[in-house]
């Protein structure tokens, strides 16, 4: 697997620049799928597009939510969590909008192909959240933008986490347990950048695998 870039270091770095992945359409290239597909790829090695038969597989990105379970590249990997009263998405949630969605008092919010950004984990309570859009309001680049929920179906959620830092798997989740061991021997140290998905935690630690364990703190 390639190196990745943690979700911290992916929104941060993007914001304010124009993300293209597919040159679609060639008169304004720059889509609000393009900043997802981006992300997906960078911070997970995730090749995805949206690619069901609908009429414009590029740009119709309510697929996602609506056509879940059709997407194998996220099966396993990610969760689809429905917006509710209570509900506040973290860094990194993929949000989607429903096409032609609406404010309550009937402003447009939204077109056909619906919409989807990056949610930045700034909150308001549950009332309204910050997250990093392409192409809402006119604007043809990344810039972060605070919505309120109206229109939104929910979040996919990555369960996939990129290391902060080269760890070291212990055989146990906590220092006293000993290094783990590779099948040569060696220490097994898992360098920056390389991307897990934990299968438990416990405490402050993340299981990787079997008697696989990593101090969770580095995880993002």
């Amino acid at each position: 697997m390639a190196k990745c870039m943690t979700k911290t270091e992916y929104l941060k770095q993007v914001k304010g620049k124009k993300v293209d992945t597919d040159g679609v359409p060639a008169n304004q290239p720059f889509q609000c799928a393009d900043l997802v597909k981006d992300m997906l790829k960078k911070c997970y090695d995730i090749d995805f597009t949206f690619t069901l038969p609908v009429k414009n597989p590029h740009g119709y990105v309510y697929s996602l939510w609506e056509n879940f379970d059709s997407y194998t590249a996220l099966q396993g990997v990610a969760v689809r969590i429905k917006n509710t009263p209570r509900f506040t998405p973290q860094a990194g949630d993929i949000v989607l909008w429903k096409p032609n969605a609406k404010t309550e008092n009937g402003t447009p919010l939204t077109g056909a192909a619906g919409h989807t950004a990056a949610a930045l984990g700034k909150n308001t309570g549950t009332s309204r959240f910050k997250s990093l859009d392409q192409n809402w309001g006119g604007k043809y680049y990344v810039a972060e933008v605070n919505h309120s929920y109206d229109g939104i179906y929910g979040v996919v959620r990555m369960l996939l986490k990129c290391t902060k830092a080269d760890l070291n798997v212990r055989t146990g989740p906590g220092t006293k347990y000993p290094i783990a061991k590779k099948a040569d021997g060696d220490d097994y140290v898992l360098p920056k950048g390389t991307v897990v998905k934990p299968i438990g935690y416990e405490g402050s630690w993340a299981k990787i695998g079997k008697d696989q364990w990593v101090s969770a703190k580095y995880l993002d």
